[in-house]
């Protein structure tokens, strides 16, 4: 049987109860050496830390992520502090898992299919619909649109316009 997040907060896509996000996939070990997927990770987890880490914690963690990517370090030192500041805390450390699982796509584990055994699809169901990716164009901050109507942020680091990648 899959695991769903440990302390489970957020409210999926089409309002998904903690059961339907039961997921049937193998856990992994966390991918060594996979700057792609930890980069992509710290990115992508930002819109979440309030909900992941709560509040008072999330700020900080915001910044240093953010101080990560704008310090001078190269790529492969940079995604290994990264990683090590992801996997400090237990539920920043399950979405890092979950983000390298998805290789090579690497999305949010919110925006990941997910696999039910025993439940068919009605007629006509085409599945999952990608959630639209919007990146910040000095690259230190992703987020994913969940519906249409959801207007698109700024990047929080910057202030400027988030752009469709």
């Amino acid at each position: 049987m899959g695991v769903t997040h440990p302390h489970w907060r957020l409210t999926l896509p089409h309002q998904a109860t903690d059961a339907a996000f039961t997921d049937t996939t193998e856990d992994t070990e966390p991918m060594d050496g996979d700057d792609d997927g930890v980069l992509e990770a710290a990115r992508a987890i930002r819109p979440y830390l309030g909900d992941l880490v709560g509040p008072a914690v999330a700020g900080m963690l915001d910044r240093r992520i953010a101080d990560q990517f704008t310090s001078p370090a190269n790529r492969t030192d940079m995604a290994s502090r990264l990683r090590t500041l992801l996997e400090e805390q237990e539920d920043t450390a399950w979405f890092l898992s979950r983000v390298l699982g998805d290789k090579p796509l690497y999305r949010p584990p919110y925006h990941q299919p997910t696999h039910q055994r025993g439940i068919i699809s009605p007629a006509g169901d085409p599945g999952l619909v990608e959630a639209d990716r919007y990146a910040c164009p000095r690259g230190d901050y992703v987020w994913y649109r969940p519906d249409i109507g959801t207007p698109v942020p700024d990047c929080p680091t910057h202030r400027i316009s988030l752009t469709r990648s």
